[in-house]
């Protein structure tokens, strides 16, 4: 609850109207999984909407909500920070980034100017209709500044949003796009409309190898080989699906990259990373730097070098992408102490173990021996049923692994078989669970630490 049930303010905007502030602000929390706010207060004057910094070490916003005027109206205020986790005290994993100060502030004065009345009186739409796109229309005016972009982009999401609903020779629709400010297009057509009611310009691109290169304005510009495209090399500061990376590197140099897979989802690219997904009715950012210092922190152990442990966490976060975006499931277990293995995993199934069948035996020659495993090759471990379970130099103890730790903490009866096994593998060292339905939880000492 937002307000309190006799607020004057509730009673100002009615039982519809407050129906929307409390979903809209919610947004905060909708697009960005990993910050909190405390309770709304609510003041006798109407201040100016926003969402400021509170200190120079900008750890916390204060987030201001304003209906009416100066002369007759209120206003409510919140602050946002870093959701609460059990990790070090460091300041700087506590920092909000500009990009979420700048959501945080679009909500605002979004919700301030919807449910202000206008000369009339009148609200200027229905409040229900504006709802249902709310988070959509707050990602689509970040990125369309962000980018210096003039076409209009809750367009181009609603235009794709359509196309995920239809098939072309009986297959799900794909589709890719790379929206570029600094291009030009000599073309009066615009994008989306003037492509995409056309079958044949629904279909020609699938956004893994090809895709539409527009102007900021929505020109086309040209269609293009994303191999091609861009051909630097990207590093491990950058994040992405690795189907998709044709995709990140082109989206550098305000560059904006869209894609469209064929489960539905739409992945937003820029500087080389993924930015923004949307996935069963949800919006939400990405913050990839905030999410591997957070893993790489639970995940210490003695003697082993921060670098080499850091490595390891990046490669395990990508993996768990990659598994997250094709839907196939999968468990990651990075035991603190090797020695651990014989806790959590049921007799013959750890590497080496007597009794292994022949081909048990010549997988574990391929994939074992303490050397690094190539990513896509992790991907298809983890999609066996069981585990993957590492230890913290990157070598891999197990693979297709059932788990039957001797902790197995508190359970509500409700969990399914492989969030009952990641609860009891995190007493013994980080367990990363992906859902089929794509969402990534950690757990660690038994509880959950993080979900994205």
């Amino acid at each position: 609850m937002v307000l309190r049930a006799n607020s004057r303010l509730r009673r100002q905007i009615g039982t519809e109207g407050y129906a929307f502030l409390e979903h809209a602000v919610g947004a905060v929390e909708r697009i960005l999984p990993h910050v909190e706010m405390s309770t709304w207060k609510e003041a006798s004057t109407c201040a100016k909407p926003g969402a400021v910094w509170t200190s120079p070490g900008r750890t916390q916003l204060r987030m201001t909500v304003a209906v009416g005027n100066s002369t007759v109206g209120r206003s409510i205020t919140a602050f946002v920070q870093r959701r609460s986790v059990a990790v070090g005290q460091n300041a700087a994993r506590r920092i909000l980034d500009l990009r979420e100060q700048d959501i945080c502030r679009r909500i605002a004065h979004q919700v301030s100017a919807i449910l202000t009345p206008q000369a009339d009186g009148s609200n200027p739409a229905s409040l229900q209709a504006i709802r249902a796109s709310f988070d959509e229309l707050i990602v689509a005016e970040h990125l369309q500044e962000h980018h210096g972009l003039t076409v209009s982009l809750r367009e181009v999401f609603v235009a794709l949003h359509k196309l995920a609903e239809q098939t072309y020779e009986n297959k799900a629709l794909t589709f890719g796009c790379i929206l570029d400010h600094a291009a030009v297009g000599g073309a009066p057509v615009v994008f989306p409309s003037g492509f995409l009611t056309t079958k044949k310009y629904r279909a020609l691109s699938d956004g893994y190898r090809t895709a539409y290169h527009l102007s900021g304005a929505g020109q086309l510009v040209d269609f293009v080989d994303l191999d091609r495209f861009d051909q630097r090399r990207l590093t491990t500061k950058h994040f992405f699906p690795s189907w998709a990376e044709p995709m990140a590197r082109a989206s550098r140099d305000r560059k904006c990259g869209i894609a469209l897979s064929r489960h539905g989802d739409l992945l937003v690219f820029d500087e080389g990373s993924l930015r923004f997904t949307y996935r069963y009715g949800r919006w939400q950012y990405w913050n990839h730097s905030y999410l591997i210092t957070l893993l790489r922190d639970r995940a210490r152990a003695q003697h082993v070098e921060p670098s080499e442990l850091g490595r390891l966490i990046g490669e395990i976060y990508r993996s768990a992408l990659d598994v997250s975006f094709r839907r196939s499931g999968g468990l990651f277990v990075v035991l603190r102490n090797a020695a651990n293995i014989r806790k959590i995993v049921r007799p013959g199934d750890e590497m080496g173990a007597p009794g292994r069948s022949p081909a048990d035996i010549a997988f574990d020659r391929a994939v074992g021996g303490g050397k690094g495993v190539p990513r896509a090759v992790v991907v298809e471990l983890a999609s066996l049923d069981g585990a993957v379970v590492l230890n913290n130099s990157k070598a891999i103890l197990a693979f297709g692994a059932v788990l039957t730790p001797k902790k197995i903490g508190r359970l509500r009866g409700s969990e399914g078989s492989r969030t009952k096994a990641a609860i009891g593998a995190s007493f013994y060292g980080l367990a990363v669970k992906v859902s089929s339905d794509g969402d990534i939880t950690v757990y660690h000492k038994g509880r959950e630490f993080i979900c994205i």
